[in-house]
Protein backbone atom coordinates (compact mmCIF):
# COMPACT_ATOMS: atom_id res chain seq x y z
CA UNK A 1 0.00 0.00 0.00
CA UNK A 2 1.33 3.49 -1.06
CA UNK A 3 2.44 5.78 2.18
CA UNK A 4 0.18 8.55 1.31
CA UNK A 5 -2.91 6.27 0.17
CA UNK A 6 -2.21 4.99 3.86
CA UNK A 7 -2.26 8.56 4.82
CA UNK A 8 -5.50 9.39 3.39
CA UNK A 9 -7.24 6.17 4.53
CA UNK A 10 -5.92 6.89 8.05
CA UNK A 11 -6.98 10.64 8.24
CA UNK A 12 -10.31 9.76 6.41
CA UNK A 13 -11.23 6.83 9.56
CA UNK A 14 -9.59 9.90 11.82
CA UNK A 15 -11.85 12.52 10.81
CA UNK A 16 -15.08 9.82 10.55
CA UNK A 17 -14.77 8.99 14.16
CA UNK A 18 -14.67 12.18 15.75
CA UNK A 19 -17.61 13.79 13.16
CA UNK A 20 -20.20 10.96 14.73
CA UNK A 21 -21.68 12.08 17.82
CA UNK A 22 -21.68 9.05 20.61
CA UNK A 23 -24.21 7.65 22.20
CA UNK A 24 -22.81 6.58 26.10
CA UNK A 25 -23.99 3.69 28.21
CA UNK A 26 -21.40 3.78 30.57
CA UNK A 27 -23.43 5.53 33.17
CA UNK A 28 -26.32 3.07 33.69
CA UNK A 29 -24.28 0.38 33.97
CA UNK A 30 -21.94 1.79 36.74
CA UNK A 31 -25.15 2.53 38.40
CA UNK A 32 -26.29 -1.12 38.69
CA UNK A 33 -23.36 -2.05 39.85
CA UNK A 34 -23.21 0.30 42.79
CA UNK A 35 -26.95 -0.74 42.85
CA UNK A 36 -26.29 -3.97 43.97
CA UNK A 37 -23.48 -2.93 46.19
CA UNK A 38 -25.83 -0.82 47.90
CA UNK A 39 -28.46 -3.42 48.87
CA UNK A 40 -25.91 -5.81 50.35
CA UNK A 41 -24.14 -2.98 52.77
CA UNK A 42 -26.01 -2.29 55.80
CA UNK A 43 -23.54 0.00 57.04
CA UNK A 44 -25.80 4.01 55.89
CA UNK A 45 -22.27 5.92 55.69
CA UNK A 46 -20.66 3.15 53.70
CA UNK A 47 -23.98 2.59 51.53
CA UNK A 48 -23.65 6.80 50.53
CA UNK A 49 -19.82 6.00 49.83
CA UNK A 50 -20.53 3.54 47.20
CA UNK A 51 -23.45 5.67 45.10
CA UNK A 52 -20.25 8.24 45.13
CA UNK A 53 -17.54 6.45 44.45
CA UNK A 54 -18.37 4.08 41.94
CA UNK A 55 -21.34 6.14 40.11
CA UNK A 56 -20.97 9.66 40.46
CA UNK A 57 -17.19 9.81 40.61
CA UNK A 58 -15.86 7.72 37.66
CA UNK A 59 -18.94 9.30 35.76
CA UNK A 60 -19.69 10.74 32.35
CA UNK A 61 -19.43 14.38 31.27
CA UNK A 62 -23.37 13.54 30.65
CA UNK A 63 -23.49 12.83 34.15
CA UNK A 64 -21.26 14.97 35.62
CA UNK A 65 -23.45 17.99 33.50
CA UNK A 66 -26.60 16.11 34.64
CA UNK A 67 -25.55 16.04 38.61
CA UNK A 68 -24.79 19.76 38.70
CA UNK A 69 -27.85 20.54 37.36
CA UNK A 70 -29.73 19.24 39.65
CA UNK A 71 -27.60 19.29 42.35
CA UNK A 72 -27.66 15.55 43.02
CA UNK A 73 -26.39 13.66 46.06
CA UNK A 74 -25.03 10.08 47.16
CA UNK A 75 -27.66 10.19 49.76
CA UNK A 76 -30.46 10.86 47.96
CA UNK A 77 -29.93 8.30 45.25
CA UNK A 78 -29.61 5.77 48.90
CA UNK A 79 -33.30 7.17 49.86
CA UNK A 80 -34.61 7.05 46.00
CA UNK A 81 -33.44 3.07 46.07
CA UNK A 82 -34.72 2.58 49.67
CA UNK A 83 -37.89 4.41 48.93
CA UNK A 84 -39.25 2.31 45.88
CA UNK A 85 -37.75 -1.17 46.30
CA UNK A 86 -40.71 -2.29 43.51
CA UNK A 87 -40.22 0.24 40.95
CA UNK A 88 -36.04 -0.43 40.99
CA UNK A 89 -36.36 -4.39 40.37
CA UNK A 90 -39.11 -3.62 37.74
CA UNK A 91 -37.49 -1.14 35.71
CA UNK A 92 -33.78 -2.74 35.59
CA UNK A 93 -34.25 -5.08 32.51
CA UNK A 94 -35.74 -1.98 31.09
CA UNK A 95 -33.30 -0.23 31.33
CA UNK A 96 -30.84 -2.30 29.71
CA UNK A 97 -33.13 -2.47 26.62
CA UNK A 98 -33.00 1.23 26.00
CA UNK A 99 -29.12 1.29 25.98
CA UNK A 100 -29.84 -1.08 22.72
CA UNK A 101 -31.33 2.09 20.67
CA UNK A 102 -28.42 2.81 18.04
CA UNK A 103 -30.48 2.26 15.36
CA UNK A 104 -33.47 4.57 16.51
CA UNK A 105 -31.28 7.55 17.14
CA UNK A 106 -29.42 7.16 14.23
CA UNK A 107 -33.02 7.36 11.97
CA UNK A 108 -33.97 10.14 13.92
CA UNK A 109 -30.89 12.06 12.82
CA UNK A 110 -30.90 11.05 9.45
CA UNK A 111 -34.42 12.22 9.62
CA UNK A 112 -33.70 15.31 10.86
CA UNK A 113 -31.17 15.88 8.58
CA UNK A 114 -33.33 15.97 5.82
CA UNK A 115 -36.16 18.40 7.22
CA UNK A 116 -32.96 20.42 8.52
CA UNK A 117 -29.95 20.47 6.97
CA UNK A 118 -28.06 22.99 9.45
CA UNK A 119 -28.65 20.04 11.87
CA UNK A 120 -25.73 18.94 14.64
CA UNK A 121 -25.89 16.04 15.96
CA UNK A 122 -25.32 16.08 19.60
CA UNK A 123 -24.40 12.97 21.94
CA UNK A 124 -26.80 11.60 23.61
CA UNK A 125 -25.88 10.21 27.45
CA UNK A 126 -28.04 7.41 29.20
CA UNK A 127 -28.18 8.53 32.83
CA UNK A 128 -30.05 7.01 36.09
CA UNK A 129 -31.58 9.80 37.93
CA UNK A 130 -33.34 9.26 41.28
CA UNK A 131 -36.96 9.59 39.27
CA UNK A 132 -36.66 13.44 39.14
CA UNK A 133 -36.23 13.89 35.65
CA UNK A 134 -36.56 12.66 32.22
CA UNK A 135 -34.45 14.12 29.98
CA UNK A 136 -32.44 17.80 29.98
CA UNK A 137 -29.82 19.08 27.28
CA UNK A 138 -27.06 21.15 27.26
CA UNK A 139 -25.64 22.91 23.86
CA UNK A 140 -24.26 19.70 22.40
CA UNK A 141 -25.20 17.08 24.52
CA UNK A 142 -29.46 15.13 25.29
CA UNK A 143 -28.92 13.75 28.64
CA UNK A 144 -31.62 11.17 29.25
CA UNK A 145 -32.98 9.98 32.85
CA UNK A 146 -33.06 6.56 32.05
CA UNK A 147 -35.09 5.12 34.52
CA UNK A 148 -37.85 7.19 33.41
CA UNK A 149 -37.70 7.14 29.69
CA UNK A 150 -37.47 3.49 29.88
CA UNK A 151 -40.36 2.70 32.43
CA UNK A 152 -44.03 1.95 30.47
CA UNK A 153 -47.09 0.49 32.58
CA UNK A 154 -45.52 -2.92 33.78
CA UNK A 155 -43.83 -1.04 35.87
CA UNK A 156 -44.07 -1.43 39.35
CA UNK A 157 -44.88 2.54 40.12
CA UNK A 158 -46.26 2.12 43.41
CA UNK A 159 -45.55 5.48 45.64
CA UNK A 160 -44.04 7.33 42.98
CA UNK A 161 -45.82 11.04 42.07
CA UNK A 162 -49.23 10.19 39.76
CA UNK A 163 -47.01 12.95 37.22
CA UNK A 164 -44.74 9.77 37.00
CA UNK A 165 -47.42 7.03 36.79
CA UNK A 166 -49.18 8.77 34.08
CA UNK A 167 -46.08 9.04 31.55
CA UNK A 168 -45.57 5.19 32.39
CA UNK A 169 -49.24 4.56 31.49
CA UNK A 170 -48.88 6.32 28.48
CA UNK A 171 -44.91 5.47 27.35
CA UNK A 172 -44.47 4.24 24.05
CA UNK A 173 -41.07 4.36 23.95
CA UNK A 174 -37.89 6.72 24.48
CA UNK A 175 -37.10 7.47 20.31
CA UNK A 176 -40.53 10.57 21.05
CA UNK A 177 -38.54 11.89 24.06
CA UNK A 178 -35.12 11.83 22.33
CA UNK A 179 -36.93 13.02 19.19
CA UNK A 180 -37.95 16.46 21.98
CA UNK A 181 -34.73 16.69 23.36
CA UNK A 182 -32.74 16.93 20.64
CA UNK A 183 -34.43 19.58 19.34
CA UNK A 184 -33.15 21.82 22.54
CA UNK A 185 -29.97 21.44 21.10
CA UNK A 186 -30.44 23.16 18.06
CA UNK A 187 -32.35 26.29 19.24
CA UNK A 188 -30.59 29.22 20.14
CA UNK A 189 -28.72 28.57 23.11
CA UNK A 190 -29.70 25.16 23.42
CA UNK A 191 -29.04 24.72 27.26
CA UNK A 192 -32.59 24.40 28.72
CA UNK A 193 -31.33 24.86 32.20
CA UNK A 194 -29.32 27.80 32.01
CA UNK A 195 -30.58 29.20 28.48
CA UNK A 196 -34.33 29.62 29.23
CA UNK A 197 -36.03 32.41 27.82
CA UNK A 198 -37.62 34.93 30.10
CA UNK A 199 -41.19 35.15 28.60
CA UNK A 200 -43.99 33.02 29.06
CA UNK A 201 -44.65 33.12 24.88
CA UNK A 202 -40.81 31.97 24.15
CA UNK A 203 -40.82 29.67 26.64
CA UNK A 204 -44.18 27.77 25.33
CA UNK A 205 -42.49 28.28 21.93
CA UNK A 206 -39.45 26.61 22.86
CA UNK A 207 -41.28 23.01 24.20
CA UNK A 208 -43.98 23.36 21.47
CA UNK A 209 -41.34 23.35 18.87
CA UNK A 210 -39.56 20.35 19.93
CA UNK A 211 -43.29 18.49 20.48
CA UNK A 212 -44.02 19.13 16.97
CA UNK A 213 -40.32 18.26 15.55
CA UNK A 214 -40.72 15.23 17.30
CA UNK A 215 -44.02 13.91 15.76
CA UNK A 216 -42.35 14.91 12.15
CA UNK A 217 -39.18 12.80 13.09
CA UNK A 218 -41.47 9.60 14.26
CA UNK A 219 -44.34 10.00 12.25
CA UNK A 220 -46.81 9.74 14.88
CA UNK A 221 -49.39 11.69 16.60
CA UNK A 222 -47.79 12.42 20.09
CA UNK A 223 -50.24 11.51 23.03
CA UNK A 224 -48.63 13.03 25.58
CA UNK A 225 -51.65 13.90 28.55
CA UNK A 226 -51.15 18.26 27.81
CA UNK A 227 -51.34 17.43 24.09
CA UNK A 228 -54.70 15.40 24.91
CA UNK A 229 -56.19 17.64 27.40
CA UNK A 230 -54.89 20.83 24.76
CA UNK A 231 -57.01 19.24 21.85
CA UNK A 232 -60.05 19.18 23.79
CA UNK A 233 -59.95 22.50 25.40
CA UNK A 234 -58.04 24.39 23.00
CA UNK A 235 -60.64 27.51 22.48
CA UNK A 236 -60.41 27.83 26.50
CA UNK A 237 -56.77 26.98 26.90
CA UNK A 238 -56.11 30.23 23.94
CA UNK A 239 -58.11 32.73 25.69
CA UNK A 240 -56.28 32.29 29.01
CA UNK A 241 -53.21 32.12 27.78
CA UNK A 242 -53.38 35.66 25.30
CA UNK A 243 -53.62 37.41 29.03
CA UNK A 244 -50.48 36.45 30.21
CA UNK A 245 -48.36 35.36 26.99
CA UNK A 246 -45.98 38.81 27.44
CA UNK A 247 -44.95 37.64 31.11
CA UNK A 248 -42.65 35.87 32.65
CA UNK A 249 -44.59 33.39 35.15
CA UNK A 250 -44.66 29.80 33.64
CA UNK A 251 -45.99 28.55 36.91
CA UNK A 252 -49.85 28.08 35.55
CA UNK A 253 -48.25 26.42 31.90
CA UNK A 254 -45.08 24.71 32.19
CA UNK A 255 -43.53 22.76 34.72
CA UNK A 256 -46.25 22.85 37.50
CA UNK A 257 -46.90 18.61 37.65
CA UNK A 258 -46.44 19.38 41.27
CA UNK A 259 -49.68 21.63 41.41
CA UNK A 260 -53.31 20.30 42.27
CA UNK A 261 -54.81 23.32 40.92
CA UNK A 262 -54.18 23.04 37.29
CA UNK A 263 -56.09 20.36 35.09
CA UNK A 264 -53.30 18.77 33.42
CA UNK A 265 -49.70 19.71 33.67
CA UNK A 266 -47.66 21.52 31.44
CA UNK A 267 -50.40 23.18 29.15
CA UNK A 268 -48.34 25.37 27.57
CA UNK A 269 -46.18 22.56 25.52
CA UNK A 270 -49.75 21.94 23.69
CA UNK A 271 -49.77 25.92 23.14
CA UNK A 272 -46.43 26.00 21.72
CA UNK A 273 -46.93 23.09 19.72
CA UNK A 274 -50.31 24.41 18.31
CA UNK A 275 -48.59 27.75 16.89
CA UNK A 276 -45.65 25.71 15.30
CA UNK A 277 -47.90 23.17 14.13
CA UNK A 278 -49.85 25.91 12.39
CA UNK A 279 -47.19 28.04 11.27
CA UNK A 280 -45.50 25.36 9.72
CA UNK A 281 -49.17 23.67 8.01
CA UNK A 282 -49.49 27.53 6.15
CA UNK A 283 -45.91 27.69 5.25
CA UNK A 284 -45.86 27.39 1.46
CA UNK A 285 -42.09 26.39 2.19
CA UNK A 286 -41.65 23.35 4.78
CA UNK A 287 -38.28 23.41 4.53
CA UNK A 288 -37.64 27.21 5.53
CA UNK A 289 -40.95 26.72 8.00
CA UNK A 290 -38.97 24.04 10.07
CA UNK A 291 -35.92 26.42 9.78
CA UNK A 292 -37.93 29.31 11.20
CA UNK A 293 -39.33 27.34 13.77
CA UNK A 294 -35.62 26.05 14.70
CA UNK A 295 -34.17 29.19 14.73
CA UNK A 296 -36.56 31.86 16.25
CA UNK A 297 -34.84 34.08 19.15
CA UNK A 298 -36.85 33.04 21.88
CA UNK A 299 -35.91 36.44 23.67
CA UNK A 300 -37.11 38.89 20.84
CA UNK A 301 -40.14 39.48 21.68
CA UNK A 302 -41.26 41.40 18.33
CA UNK A 303 -39.64 38.17 16.82
CA UNK A 304 -42.10 36.36 19.08
CA UNK A 305 -44.99 38.11 18.00
CA UNK A 306 -43.95 37.83 14.51
CA UNK A 307 -43.85 34.55 14.19
CA UNK A 308 -47.16 34.09 16.26
CA UNK A 309 -49.35 36.48 13.21
CA UNK A 310 -47.39 34.65 10.55
CA UNK A 311 -48.68 31.40 12.06
CA UNK A 312 -52.07 32.49 11.82
CA UNK A 313 -53.59 30.78 15.41
CA UNK A 314 -56.17 31.81 16.32
CA UNK A 315 -58.73 29.22 17.29
CA UNK A 316 -62.23 30.38 17.27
Amino acid sequence: MKPGFLLVLISGLFLNGFSQPAIHTSDVKHFWLAYDLVLAEKDSARRVSIIQQRYLDPGSQGLKDFATKRGWTADRFVQAIDAHPQFWQSVRPKTSKALQQKRTIDGLFKKYQQLYPAFRKPDIYFLIGYLETGGTTTTNSVLLGTEIVAADSTVDATGLVPLLQGFFRTNKGIAPLIAHEITHTQQKGGDMETDRPSNLLGFCIAEGACEFIAELLTGKTLQHPYLQYGRMHEKELWKTFKLEMHGTSTRNWLYNGGRKDVPVADLGYFIGYAICKSYYQQAANKRQAIADIIELDLEDQQALDGFLQQSGYHPQ
